[in-house]
């Protein structure tokens, strides 16, 4: 399993990782708890960051976990990260608009891609592209995805098994323009995707995702941003499913998003995320070292 892999890597890492605090209620509480569960278990040294000021005194009062006080969060964060005073960062519940644009402005990128780690209610886990709903929107950025997806689960040891959906059956082609759209460019993807060698283990799933989480796809990819996004609300609000948080592949530092709704689950999980994929990368960068 994806996790207990990153679980077993966080426990050999001493990297510290920062989570961003949002001030609106019942936002504090939870993320402040998850930063004490990882320090706690050991996966990693954890700084809280954000408004002090605004949020409530008594949540403040924990021994394993340090704070860190800042009118703007987002610019602190990433600061930090940029600096090497932290090795990784958790949006945590900061506000999503905000914390993209520093992103983008911190790294001097135009758009950001996201992979998230989800797990099924039958709990298979497996990476999961897009979310953001502006992403994946052309045959490139479907390319890229997967060649991040491929190099992330190289990165971690796990042999790559990749799903691209579309929004029909091929004998769906003629029902409605939109549609066969989404169908032609996943056909499309794979050909190219196979042709530029990034993996042959990449079949075309059509709409049925049920069949490619049967088959245990690691890395899943949807048709686009809109569907996605739903696709990952669905499962982790309404289909008992789980999230760990979700990493932004074209960054050159490890930055792991997750959604302020979240339950602490994601909180915890995408905290030892961040902390296995800097240990990870530490001994990849190892390895191709004369």
């Amino acid at each position: 399993m994806i996790f207990e892999k990153l679980v077993k890597i966080a426990k050999g890492s001493k990297s510290t990782v920062a989570i961003g605090l949002g001030v609106e209620e019942k936002y504090p509480q939870r993320t402040i708890q998850a930063a004490e569960t990882a320090a706690q278990k050991g996966m990693a040294k954890t700084i809280i960051v954000g408004n002090l000021e605004q949020a409530q005194k008594d949540y403040l009062k924990k021994e394993k976990i340090q704070f860190q006080s800042s009118k703007n969060p987002e610019e602190t964060l990433l600061k930090m990260l940029t600096s090497g005073e932290v090795d990784s960062v958790v949006r945590g519940s900061l506000p999503a608009t905000d914390f993209l644009k520093q992103a983008k402005t911190q790294f001097n990128v135009k758009n950001l891609r996201r992979i998230a780690l989800l797990e099924s209610a039958n709990g298979n886990q497996f990476f999961f592209a897009p979310v953001g709903i502006d992403e994946g929107k052309t045959v490139q950025e479907k390319i890229n995805f997967v060649s991040d997806g491929v190099n992330l689960l190289q990165k971690l040891e796990i042999y790559p098994k990749v799903a691209i959906l579309s929004g029909g059956r091929a004998g769906d082609i003629g029902r409605d323009s939109a549609v066969d759209q989404t169908i032609r460019d996943a056909e499309e993807a794979v050909k190219t995707i196979k042709e530029k060698k990034i993996t042959q283990n990449i079949q075309n799933y059509q709409i049925l995702i049920e069949d490619a989480e049967k088959d245990k796809a690691n890395l899943i990819l949807a048709p686009d941003g809109i569907s996605g996004n739903l696709i990952y609300r669905t499962l982790i609000h309404l289909g008992k499913g789980g999230s760990y948080g979700a990493l932004y592949t074209n960054l050159p530092k490890t930055i792991i998003d997750t959604s302020r709704v979240a339950p602490i689950k994601e909180y915890v999980g995408a905290i030892i995320f961040a902390s296995a994929l800097k240990e990870a990368t530490h001994k990849e960068n190892q390895k191709t070292q004369p």
